[in-house]
């Protein structure tokens, strides 16, 4: 993709340059059992274009040959307290709002299937599709829940009741293509679909530039997201942010009217001014990261996913570099190494024996609970949102 392209979404030629980043990890969520893996870990570039027509960005340096979402891939939030309360109530809204109950239902790109579990202890039926998953047999409740360890396949949703996709969708080089086959494929007139994908506006407007990163493709803007499910023929019923407006998702349906048209998109100026804002940004972290060094002060980034890997990354700080540590609640991700920076990934407990001056949490949403949590180990020291 390049200016002179079209748009991934609406298909016109109005693309402008947003922002490029040379020499990042190609998979944040890779875990890497070594410090000489992690500084090998394969590298990518990104190039965002944005569309000043509906407003979508895409990353037009993605590769997809430096991509692989095998076993070594791990991205699950499950292990928060706070996170699982928002996902409980998701699938609590969709399962009251659409009367879930002994349906079937199809979940595209199901991690370790929690989410899916949520929806089938209503007495729903669910099969979940994730290649980087082993196939199995999950315990639900009064439903059923089978993890399905491959690519999902468009005649898969064919007979659903409710197909559900968290966090893909900006994973996919063509999104529409796939949202057109499965309209074309769901045999149901009453089905229903839920998506749910990352804020691009949250992006643009609140400079969460820490969500940049090379396997993200598609940054959906609500006007965006609603033109996608338009083009592909559904009928958005319902869209919003979440999760401090992280998060957006949209529910709509095979047939009937739109409840919605689409969104007007964010204005220009978002775009137009984006580029020095992330330099202001990225320059304010620099000097504090550098100020806090020169004050021998300890400081250690919680957060071993996508946002604490681009955060060490776009600032270029290395192990040894003043920010030895990185804390993670996921023991899947604990003892292995951030790519290219290589900071090891430990529990909360490390730090009763290295209490750090300051904890960076890279996610303002769980500050309150990072904070509980130091209280509990009796850490005494400063807390910032990134």
């Amino acid at each position: 993709m390049n200016a002179d392209n079209a748009c991934l979404i609406c298909a016109k030629e109005n693309l402008k340059i947003l922002i490029s980043i040379p020499d990042v990890p190609t998979l944040c969520n890779r875990l890497c059992a070594s410090e000489r893996e992690a500084v090998g870990a394969p590298r990518g570039h990104i190039s965002l274009f944005y569309c000043e027509s509906c407003g979508h960005v895409a990353n037009a340096a993605f590769d997809p040959t430096l991509v692989n979402y095998d076993g070594r891939f791990e991205n699950s939030l499950s292990f928060s307290p706070h996170y699982r309360q928002y996902a409980d109530a998701t699938a609590t809204r969709v399962i009251n709002r659409y009367g879930l109950s002994d349906k079937r239902v199809v979940e595209i790109g199901c991690g370790s299937g929690d989410f899916l579990r949520l929806l089938c202890n209503a007495g729903n039926y669910g099969e979940g599709y994730d290649p980087s998953q082993r196939t199995r047999r999950l315990p639900s409740g009064r439903g059923s829940v089978n993890i399905i360890g491959r690519n999902f396949a468009i005649e898969d949703a064919r007979v659903a009741d409710f197909v559900c996709c968290r966090h893909v969708l900006e994973h996919l080089v063509e999104p529409v293509d796939l949202l057109r086959q499965l309209r074309e494929s769901m045999a149901k007139d009453n089905a229903i679909i839920f998506f749910e994908v990352p804020n691009g506006l949250y992006t643009l407007d609140r400079l969460g530039i820490w969500d940049i990163i090379h396997e993200h493709i598609s940054y959906f803007t609500p006007s965006s997201l609603v033109r996608a499910f338009q083009e592909a023929g559904f009928a958005a019923r319902h869209t919003e942010p979440a999760f401090d407006d992280q998060y957006l998702w949209i529910e709509a349906s095979v047939n009937g009217r739109p409840a919605e048209g689409p969104p007007t998109p964010p204005p220009d100026e978002l775009y137009k001014s984006f580029g020095e804002r992330f330099n202001e940004k990225l320059s304010l972290w620099r000097r504090r990261i550098q100020q806090l060094r020169s004050d021998n002060k300890s400081v250690v980034v919680w957060g071993g996913g996508a946002k604490g890997v681009m955060f060490l990354n776009l600032l270029g700080v290395n192990a040894g570099a003043g920010i030895d540590w990185v804390v993670d609640i996921n023991p899947r991700k604990q003892g292995h190494f951030i790519p290219l920076t290589a900071q090891k990934i430990v529990g909360p407990e490390h730090l009763t024996r290295d209490p750090p001056d300051l904890v960076v949490v890279m996610n303002s949403e769980y500050e309150r609970e990072i904070k509980a949590m130091l209280d509990d180990i009796r850490i005494a020291c400063d807390v910032e949102s990134a």
